[in-house]
């Protein structure tokens, strides 16, 4: 039967269609541009020193990166493969989860659908970090949970703790899932008896061990941590309620727009498209229940933190803890009955969207949007070799871009922002203090940041002032400033 070979087929290599998709992904990368986007760049600023703490994020991706760059060498290629490495147990956590809750038609479904989220298709690929291991560990916090629920084991309560802390070391909105899906627990009865069991306890007991070492990190460095708080709008003088609560609602909505008009479309052609062949599946409703709830929980608790904390901006990427389950539940719920061509309809649209975005990642590389040119037409070379002429051996900057895309071009030299001050590097002489534009005078965080990492003030100094033009926007220059200082007191 058609239904059996469908089976077979799925069976045996939808996994190893995800596996090379994210292999494509990481060569589309490499030879996109040698350019580090924003992300890429803060990671080559932080990997020069292991410690338990990077500035305002945890400090996993970091130790990963650390890891990778010393079996494939520090640069580009090592953070191309860790990223889509991540993206790839992330799908990976997806589909066994949805394998525990329905039949392989379904998993295939909601895995699939992944790429319907612009945040996790698109913007994971082009820009994040942090988010994607916090989704890889979402999305296996999430199978480990539901494996403990089913059959709890020692083993498995021992690595649903290593995933949980490895989840609050990825990035903290993590934690809105883990709240979220232990209080979903509590509402499903074979949850709930595993939550009250040694085996969970054990599982907290790991993770806590665990995450120990960096939470004293993060109380001993509050003002690194807050650093970026203002992303939030919570130092607005003026804070309304309405305003943080259409945000979440709006960010809520950009994440699974894509998701719902294709669900709905394929939805809709049951009606008009009747199969004879119908495939035999299955819903575990316990299972069902449990995620659904998630997802309901970890939007209320969202919705809570918005208000007590005052945040007027709420961006869809933080959502992606909670929402990275929407197509899974969406379609245990709407797609119980699928049919072969619905699932075939689903599936042929996430495979055109796959090809549609490996196309389209080098072209917004190369040229960005209508607004401004791409991160990655940085002038990094020619900023490189302006500051080589001075013999410039350490670099402080106030661009993530421009600090990370020096040290990934000058492995020699050693680069810092602000917001890495922390980093236990040294910084030899000449010192080359970098910002962007052509300002009149030194900016004070500079200033400050030299300070406190060469233990004196920072001397007066030739402001020297250089435009490069982007690569592929020559008529508008890139403009950036600096001051060399070339020993100290």
């Amino acid at each position: 039967m058609a239904s059996d070979r469908w089976a077979t087929f799925i069976t045996t290599y939808f996994v190893w269609l995800l596996a090379g998709y994210f292999l494509i992904q990481t060569g589309v990368r490499y030879l996109a541009s040698p350019v580090l986007g924003l992300d890429e760049a803060e990671q080559i600023i932080a990997s020069q020193s292991l410690q338990l703490g990077y500035g305002p994020q945890p400090p996993l991706y970091t130790w990963l990166t650390i890891l990778f760059f010393s079996i494939f060498g520090k640069g580009l290629f090592a953070t191309a493969l860790l990223k889509n490495s991540l993206l790839f147990l992330g799908y990976l956590g997806v589909w066994l989860s949805a394998k525990k809750a329905s039949d392989i038609t379904l998993a295939a479904i909601a895995s699939a659908s992944l790429i319907f989220l612009p945040q996790i298709a698109w913007e994971s690929q082009r820009a994040l970090s942090h988010s994607v291991l916090m989704f890889a560990c979402s999305a296996w916090t999430v199978y480990l949970f539901i494996g403990c629920m089913e059959k709890p084991r020692w083993w498995r309560a021992v690595i649903l703790g290593l995933v949980i802390a490895a989840g609050a070391l990825s990035k903290y909105n993590y934690f809105f899932l883990l709240v979220a899906l232990f209080a979903a627990g509590f509402c499903v009865a074979d949850a709930r008896k595993f939550l009250r069991s040694k085996y969970f306890l054990c599982s907290v007991v790991v993770a806590f061990v665990l995450i120990l070492p960096p939470l004293f990190w993060v109380f001993q460095h509050q003002d690194l941590i807050y650093s970026r708080v203002h992303k939030f709008g919570i130092d607005r003088t003026e804070h309304q309620l309405l305003t943080g609560v259409y945000s979440l609602t709006s960010a809520a909505l950009r994440f699974v727009s894509v998701a719902v008009v294709l669900y709905f479309c394929a939805w809709a052609t049951s009606f008009y498209w009747k199969d004879t062949e119908q495939h035999d599946q299955y819903v575990i409703e316990s299972t069902r229940k449990l995620l659904t709830l998630v997802v309901i929980f970890g939007l209320v608790l969202a919705l809570v933190a918005v208000v007590l904390s005052g945040a007027n901006v709420v961006k869809d990427r933080w959502l992606q803890p909670i929402l990275f389950l929407a197509p899974l539940v969406a379609s245990l719920w709407l797609f119980a009955d699928v049919s072969l061509r619905e699932a075939k309809i689903i599936l042929g649209t996430a495979s055109i969207l796959a090809v549609i975005i490996i196309i389209l990642i080098p072209l917004n590389f190369a040229w960005g949007n209508f607004k401004k040119p791409s991160a990655h037409a940085l002038p990094s070379q020619a900023i490189v070799d302006t500051l080589a002429q001075y013999g410039v051996r350490s670099v402080f900057a106030t661009s993530h871009s421009i600090a990370g895309n020096i040290g990934n071009l000058k492995p020699g030299w050693a680069v810092t922002i602000p917001e890495y001050s922390g980093l236990d590097i040294s910084y030899p002489y000449p010192v080359a203090v970098v910002w962007t534009g052509h300002g009149p005078r030194i900016p004070a965080k500079m200033a400050e940041l030299y300070q406190t990492l060469k233990g004196e003030p920072l001397p007066p100094s030739e402001i020297h002032r250089e435009s490069a033009p982007y690569y592929y926007w020559s008529k508008y220059p890139f403009d950036y400033s600096f001051v060399v200082v070339t020993e100290g007191k």
